[in-house]
């Protein structure tokens, strides 16, 4: 599915590429709208260019760094393993059934 409103502001980006306000127009829908894959995908297209290129790069950093925003917002906090001396105490008591179980088996 096209968004209507992503590819005139992509237009507005190749026709005023200098234009660093179309850049930011552009990347911020983006990131609005969920669509940050598409905007590195169109900046990558460009990277290869050898008059755009370095402009292409530089967006296409600024969209991962937003991507990469987006992912730290969205994980989970880590869950606490448990009670170390639980832990301990589960550990020792299987030890020391197989401890009894190879006294038992070697006699």
């Amino acid at each position: 599915m096209t968004d209507p409103a992503l590819e005139v502001l992509w237009k507005r980006v190749l026709d005023g590429w200098d234009d660093e306000a179309t850049h930011a127009a552009f990347t911020e829908h983006c990131r609005n709208t969920g669509q940050l894959l598409e905007a590195a995908v169109r900046y990558r297209g460009m990277a290869g260019d050898h008059v755009r290129g370095a402009v292409a790069d530089r967006h296409l950093r600024g969209v991962a760094i937003l991507a990469m925003a987006a992912l730290e917002q969205t994980r989970s906090e880590r869950r606490p393993a448990g009670p170390r001396w639980l832990l301990i105490t589960i550990a020792v008591v299987l030890l020391s059934a197989a401890a009894g179980w190879l006294r038992a088996v070697l006699r």
